[in-house]
């Protein structure tokens, strides 16, 4: 028996803009959070790294196992549960008195925030106009990110530390909660027998994931040291805060430039123009010692990656053309993105910031190259 589609409409597309937002909230927060480990917690970038690669290996766990229960659960009582544990798991890491705490908390955040993201993925997925759903998703929910990574990283870390943040991103995750209202429960009548689904993706739809996967981590791996490269430049919190924060809302405009082109340019040549440019915004943090280049290399990587993912999984969403593997999506960036702070603490600690550059550049490279091994297929055309 066939997958039922998911009901869709403006108040369904609606809710699923405001769980997205609050399924990503954390990962707004995570160079602050990195950054605040490394500089009052005492840990080396690698040990800070591995705590940032706990919360994407339970966000990407959540995803894994979506092929099984999407279909099966109430979609509005996971979210309303996954609101709960994340505020438990808030407050859990910033009394947290051992390293091991931390990592438990900070592990089933990740699950529930990638429990979130997996319901929006499938709504985003089920829409007339797939790419284009992605991108509004990631221009509306970057958009708020981008506003709570600024407050953030100004106002609340500077002089209220950990336990502050865990106050404002709780509040914000339970206004965003009540999103689920216009969340539909699940697939409803017709939903897939057990018997019937299989879980092994072909081989076009397992390429495209992997493409996701390796440009998740090359943007993670910037993006949690971010912070980071801008202190080790010498850079003060005052200049610091409005880069990381422009990140998020480059992610934004770059989706808007995803939406706006559309599909008239081919989904290949318009995501392999936008693989090329994040390439170069991250060669241009090699240079980073200048605040041009600072700025023009986190930004611009913000901007890339808000431009690429929209056809990276629009184009998953056409291969996939039964809807079931649409939810390993975050998977794909869930895996690279825990790779990402964990290897890219490795790297820094081992060979420096370039050592970082260097591994992100090789991901984008070998991102190219999968998504290019899958040309011909007709959702990349």
């Amino acid at each position: 028996m066939p997958e039922a589609r998911v009901p869709s409409g403006r108040g369904v597309f609606a809710g699923a803009l405001g769980i997205y937002t609050a399924g990503g909230l954390f990962w707004a927060f995570l160079p602050f959070f990195v950054g605040l480990e490394v500089s009052t917690g005492g840990m080396t970038p690698a040990e800070a790294g591995t705590l940032g690669s706990a919360y994407l290996v339970g966000f990407s766990l959540a995803s894994i196992t979506g092929l099984w229960w999407v279909p099966r659960f109430n979609w509005r009582m996971v979210i309303v549960t996954a609101v709960a544990i994340v505020v438990l798991g808030l407050f859990a890491l910033a009394e947290a008195a051992s390293y091991g705490i931390s990592i438990a908390s900070i592990f089933f955040i990740g699950l529930m925030m990638g429990s979130i993201w997996s319901i929006a993925y499938r709504i985003f997925s089920a829409m007339p106009d797939p790419d284009r759903s992605f991108a509004i998703g990631i221009v509306v929910g970057y958009s708020g990110l981008a506003l709570v990574s600024y407050v953030v990283g100004q106002f609340v870390v500077p002089e209220y530390g950990l336990r502050g943040s865990a106050w404002l991103l709780s509040a914000a995750i339970v206004v965003l909660g009540f999103s689920a209202l216009l969340v539909p429960s699940g697939f409803g009548a017709g939903a897939v027998e057990s018997t019937t689904i299989s879980y092994r993706p072909p081989r076009h739809v397992a390429s495209a994931l992997l493409g996701i996967l390796v440009t998740a981590f090359a943007f993670a791996a910037v993006w949690a040291f971010a912070e980071r490269i801008g202190v080790t430049a010498g850079f003060g919190a005052s200049r610091i805060s409005p880069v990381v924060a422009s990140n998020l809302l480059a992610s934004a405009l770059g989706s808007v430039l995803a939406t706006v082109l559309g599909t008239r340019f081919g989904r290949l040549l318009t995501l392999m123009v936008g693989m090329a440019l994040m390439v170069a915004a991250i060669s241009s943090l090699f240079w980073s010692e200048t605040y041009a280049f600072y700025a023009i290399g986190v930004v611009g990587l913000g901007f890339t990656i808000g431009f690429v993912l929209p056809y990276q999984m629009g184009a998953l969403a056409a291969l996939d053309t039964e809807g079931r593997f649409v939810v390993l999506i975050t998977a794909a960036q869930g895996i690279g993105s825990a790779a990402g702070p964990a290897l890219g603490g490795v790297a820094v600690d081992t060979g420096g910031l370039q050592s970082l550059l260097i591994a992100a550049t090789i991901a984008v490279v070998l991102g190219v190259i999968l998504f290019l091994s899958i040309s011909t297929d007709e959702g990349l055309r």
